[in-house]
């Protein structure tokens, strides 16, 4: 009785089995693609996907249909906001920053006349274009601007006789008292001026002008003429309209030679030496002819030279410049007063007089 009942559940178990077995094949396996009876696949490359098998296969043609027609009703689909990625902050220089403003003393220019050779003779032209080259060589703040009534005032104070401040003793004179390291002068030589009505019922004008400006550069020191400087307005002119416009044009086109003259002119006045004098001497306080406006800080140090000779070329009696003398000695700046003067305390040597040349010790 207990054998038949083994088998009976032995029966059972193995008719399970064969049942569980029977429907579980047919579920597709894990990657493994079922084919279906009666179909082929096309012919294609063959492409093998990870986790999938290897199939063949081609892409099947796109039916060329245009895109459905988008009814007047119909809202726009609403576009996604469109993520962006933020930059990354720029790094900081590593490196030493720079000083502010790193171009030494300034250096003292007296701006003289500027002839009017242009056929507008009644018009103060010359003036106004010294004016506006003395304006906005100032604006750059890297020199003095000497008016030239200054200079002729503080020549004649010193007992200078002169009809001219462009003779060459005049000029001289003025590097060894005041300290000026060059003199401008120049020349208009043409400006055209175009105007005609905006239109036949207005009387509105408008006005065209071109300009050529020349502007010399001499050292003081030698009086020698180191650089003529050319600077013209663009060949199509300059337009203004209404009331004035002939003066707008003319000193708009002006400027126009005068910037471009500005960097060949700091460039050439680099070449020339600063240097100063000495104004008066109280024991041991030197008052010096330059300060706060020339750029001295108090702490700067200062050498002092006898004056040297001035070399003249034997066969074309021009001016090769000035030897340094001996050196007498160093001052320290203690105390800057007035516009652009300053108080040296002695540091060492002696015996100095006016007539001493005064320079800085930065080369």
């Amino acid at each position: 009785m207990i054998k038949r009942i083994r088998f009976f559940h032995l029966c059972i178990f193995l008719t399970l089995s064969v049942f569980f077995l029977a429907s579980c094949s047919s579920l597709p396996l894990i990657g493994k693609k079922e084919e279906k009876k009666g179909e082929k696949l096309p012919e294609g490359k063959t492409v093998t996907v990870e986790g999938m098998g290897t199939v063949k296969g081609v892409n099947p043609p796109r039916a060329d249909t245009p895109p459905p027609k988008k009814s007047a009703s119909e809202p726009a689909p609403k576009r996604e906001p469109e993520m962006r990625m933020a930059s990354a902050p720029a790094r900081p220089f590593a490196g030493a920053p720079l000083p502010f403003l790193q171009m030494g003393f300034k250096k003292k220019v007296a701006i003289l006349d500027f002839d009017n050779k242009t056929t507008y003779q009644e018009e103060k032209i010359g003036e106004a274009v010294a004016k506006r080259f003395s304006d906005k060589l100032e604006a750059t703040q890297r020199v003095v601007i000497m008016d030239k009534a200054v200079v002729a005032e503080m020549l004649k104070r010193e007992g200078v006789k002169f009809d001219s401040l462009t003779e060459l003793p005049v000029m001289k004179r003025a590097h060894q008292s005041l300290g000026i390291q060059a003199f401008a002068l120049g020349t208009v030589t043409d400006v055209s001026i175009l105007s005609s009505k905006t239109s036949e019922t207005s009387d509105e004008e408008v006005s065209y002008a071109t300009a050529k400006v020349e502007i010399r550069l001499i050292d003081a020191s030698t009086g020698n003429l180191l650089k003529t400087f050319i600077g013209r307005s663009p060949i199509f002119g300059t337009k203004e309209s209404g009331e004035y416009s002939r003066s707008k044009a003319a000193l708009k086109a002006i400027d126009f030679g005068l910037e471009e003259i500005l960097e060949g002119f700091f460039r050439q006045l680099e070449y020339l030496d600063w240097t100063t004098t000495i104004a008066k001497i109280e024991g041991e306080n030197l008052f010096i002819n330059a300060g706060r406006l020339s750029g001295l800080r108090i702490g700067d140090t200062l050498e002092i030279y006898e004056p040297g000779k001035e070399i003249i070329h034997p066969a074309t009696k021009i001016s090769l410049g000035w030897t340094t003398g001996q050196m007498k000695g160093i001052s320290k700046i203690s105390e800057l007063f007035g516009v652009d003067a300053a108080i040296g305390k002695l540091v060492q040597g002696g015996n100095f007089s006016p007539n001493d040349v005064v320079k800085s010790t930065a080369r």
